[in-house]
């Protein structure tokens, strides 16, 4: 998420886009499914809507493999580290002393300094900012990558990324039905070097070519056949929408995997197939695209001053409206405030 100023690629700034609004529309969602009574024909609607916007995550990881990995880039580690922990660090700690005051002044809670020691070390100082505490793992272990990248065999690669796939959803399944652990900001970002690496390759593959019809029909049939095997399961837990429990179809499950996968192909796709943008269009999905980091870390700010009409309206007909209007006036006012602060020069670091 935190911009790449130097390149512009109108299907990674599309991707920007579209993800980034998932997220919001991700969040407004499960505002409102979670008073509903579970399996109600609104509570399904909620939760399948949530799901469906998981694949935001991935997308926004295999964007920064995609311009992070390239091996044309010959930076020594010392000087990738100074560019990309300025950019990513200083948001970070700007946006993880603001939520921690936002728990202790507007959510009232009690914080004690072992209590936020603990929101630390768990990647929680709010609930979205564990990606910001799992990008700059990645950025960590960047140079390493960018050398197996360099001298690895496609078919390596494309091995690597498999595995660590299946052992991640093997990991997260296992965890939500028996262990229930707490993540860890040392090991949260392990699993997403997956979708970093594929990133990487999903963006060295000729889009013009289209993959054979076999691994589209392999791929629906996965997905299929997964969600039949744990709707039982996800019947039987309410689907894990609630606060403070593990979901069962989490980001490494195939039904995310997969059209987040197909999202990313059919984006970078139809760049290179249809006529480039220019003029005003272009500039206008540059600069929305420049906001998104800043739309991530203050969309929850926006929604927390939107919670309790979401709660008033979450089981009356408006459902359906509130799941559609309500991210768009999150992200319509995210966008603004932003715009307004990259242009403050001791707050711009903070949002771009």
């Amino acid at each position: 998420m935190p911009q790449e100023r130097s390149r512009s690629i109108q299907y990674i700034n599309r991707l920007r886009i579209l993800s980034i609004y998932l997220v919001v529309t991700a969040h407004v969602t499960i505002g409102l499914t979670m008073p509903l009574t579970p399996l109600t024909f609104n509570w399904w609607l909620g939760a399948a809507i949530f799901y469906a916007c998981f694949c935001s995550i991935p997308l926004f990881v295999m964007i920064s493999g995609t311009l992070l990995l390239d091996p044309s880039r010959e930076e020594p580690p010392r000087e990738f580290y100074r560019k990309r922990m300025i950019r990513v660090g200083v948001p970070l700690v700007v946006w993880s002393i603001v939520y921690l005051l936002v728990r202790a002044f507007i959510d009232k809670e009690h914080l004690t300094a072992g209590r936020v020691f603990q929101l630390i070390l768990t990647a929680d100082p709010y609930y979205h900012l564990w990606f910001l505490y799992m990008i700059v793992g990645l950025y960590l272990v960047t140079p390493v990558l960018r050398t197996f990248v360099r001298h690895a065999a496609q078919r390596e690669r494309v091995f690597v990324i498999v595995l660590m796939l299946i052992l991640a959803n093997a990991y997260g399944q296992a965890d939500n039905v028996l262990w229930q652990n707490q993540r860890s900001i040392f090991t949260l970002f392990i699993p997403y070097i997956a979708f970093y690496l594929l990133g990487f390759e999903l963006g060295r593959l000729d889009p013009r070519k289209m993959p054979p019809a076999k691994y589209v029909v392999l791929g629906v049939l996965l997905c299929v056949v997964y969600l039949a095997a744990f709707t039982p399961l996800f019947i039987a837990r309410h689907g894990g929408v609630g606060p403070g429990q593990r979901f069962l179809f989490d980001f490494f499950t195939p039904p995310i995997v997969l059209p987040s996968i197909a999202i990313f192909w059919i984006a970078r796709r139809r760049e290179a197939l249809g006529a480039p943008i220019t003029g005003f269009p272009k500039k206008a999905v540059e600069w929305v695209a420049s906001t998104t980091l800043g739309i991530y870390a203050l969309h929850p700010l926006i929604l927390n001053r939107l919670q309790h009409a979401l709660r008033n309206h979450a089981s009356e007909g408006s459902f359906l409206l509130g799941v559609l209007a309500v991210p768009l006036v999150t992200f319509a006012l995210g966008y603004v405030i932003t715009s307004i602060l990259m242009n403050i020069p001791i707050l711009r670091r903070a949002v771009c």
